[in-house]
């Protein structure tokens, strides 16, 4: 049996319902299914999922919660546009954390996780057409290197701009901003220079590689 939109083959199928509806309205608003601007409606969710309204309700509050959506009475979710202010403060924030985790995991001399290096191995041998895995792994990497960093609260800040991140590298991808390629030599390059605690090489290629953003930001509604 196929799996469904949100879920790999091979993974658990005992996931939490709430989960699986998550998972399954996420990718669909991540890869286009549910443009901004439009609703999602719960029967429509539904649909979709397999699921019945409990779990999906769960679903969409989360999502409304993380910025995905935005709930109107008896007229179901609207997905929210991406603004393009939105995308500055984002790459502020972005800018700021990741770059103090570079310097501290420098200044430290901490070691960079293998599982990093494992990441960077399954993203690039990821299908080139399935953008939402890349994309996630995306996210994963990025997290890695703030985790490092060994400041939890500096790692939970970080994770509260996923949502968002991942909606922009969705869209950076889609419209063709970001070269899959260069993004996989990036990653290893900036792993490198961790690895030696070159804070700025490290810095240096970080900026590099946040440099599709400020181009999606010029195309998005303001």
């Amino acid at each position: 049996m196929a799996a469904r939109r949100g879920e790999s083959r091979g993974e658990p199928a005992a996931r939490p319902a709430g989960q699986r509806a998550y998972l399954a309205i996420r990718a669909g608003i991540l890869g286009g299914d549910f443009p901004p601007g439009g609703f999602i409606e719960e029967g429509q969710a539904c649909d979709l999922t397999g699921l019945s309204r409990t779990p999906v309700r769960e679903a969409l509050t989360r999502l409304a919660a993380e910025g995905f959506v935005e709930i109107h009475p008896r007229r179901g979710a609207m997905v929210r546009p991406l603004l393009g202010s939105e995308l500055r403060d984002l790459l502020e924030v972005r800018r700021m954390i990741e770059s103090h985790a570079i310097r501290r995991i420098c200044e430290d001399r901490r070691a960079i996780p293998a599982r990093l290096y494992a990441i960077c191995e399954t993203r690039e041998a990821a299908a080139p057409d399935d953008l939402l895995s890349s994309v996630e792994i995306n996210t994963q990497f990025h997290h890695g290197i703030v985790e490092t960093a060994g400041n939890g609260v500096l790692t939970k800040a970080y994770e509260g701009l996923h949502a968002s991140l991942g909606r922009a590298s969705m869209l950076s991808l889609q419209m063709k901003f970001g070269d899959s390629d260069l993004i996989d030599r990036e990653h290893r390059e900036l792993l490198d220079a961790l690895s030696a605690h070159d804070a700025e090489e490290a810095l240096a290629i970080l900026q590099r590689h946040l440099r599709p953003i400020p181009q999606l930001m010029a195309v998005l509604p303001s």
